[in-house]
């Protein structure tokens, strides 16, 4: 991620963060990281078509009542080829249904109704596309990230002795996981203690624009 002054960066379901440069969204009023007060149950999002550059919607869309509606409410938004930053818990994963406003979890196939590549769309699930260029499952979501996402979204909680210990695991875990993201939902998963969430890079494909 780029924070250019020229681009629009909204963060949906901001809460307490600030990405450098961006417009944040969410429906709990907080003075220093929120300047747009909605509720992403209610829509339209108070933001006019092609209007955004980048979009970053992190461990908020379990939270919604139609996960469908909302991502096509945010291509709405997006500029033809914008970039949409997605995080959401694996079904696996101890974080998925430890909050009791949690309503779904996901597996690494459910955003494939979404991609341009594949031919979804006759079935009627939804009419948006994207090109998804990022698709992983995740370990552990405080680590490892992006420089940027651990300074401004996610620090690291652990000890820096424990830290230590356990990055050549995850790494290894993370590696493992994804040679074959269906293997590890179909079979062993739930051996390991499951994995705390998946992460999306998608563009916007819009064919008329």
């Amino acid at each position: 991620m780029e924070n250019k002054q020229d681009k629009v960066i909204i963060n949906f379901g901001c809460n307490g963060s600030r990405i450098p440069g961006s417009i944040g969204v969410d429906v709990i009023p907080r003075k220093e990281t929120v300047d747009v007060v909605h509720n992403l149950n209610n829509y339209p999002y108070p933001f006019p078509d092609n209007y955004a550059d980048e979009i970053h919607l992190y461990h908020v869309l379990e939270h919604l009542d139609d996960s469908i509606k909302a991502i096509e409410e945010l291509h709405r938004i997006l500029k033809p080829g914008g970039i949409f930053y997605l995080r959401v818990p694996h079904f696996s994963s101890l974080y998925a249904w430890g909050d009791i406003t949690h309503k779904k979890a996901f597996s690494i196939y459910a955003f494939d109704i979404f991609d341009a590549q594949r031919d979804y769309k006759k079935w009627g699930y939804s009419g948006v596309r994207f090109n998804i260029l990022t698709r992983k499952i995740r370990y552990f979501y405080t680590w490892p990230n992006e420089d940027w996402y651990m300074k401004y979204i996610v620090k690291p909680d652990w000890p820096p002795l424990v830290g230590y210990i356990l990055k050549p695991f995850i790494l290894f875990m993370n590696a493992l996981i994804n040679v074959s993201p269906e293997i590890f939902e179909r079979f062993w998963c739930y051996w390991v203690g499951g994995a705390a969430e998946i992460y999306l890079i998608m563009e916007a494909v819009k064919d008329d624009k």
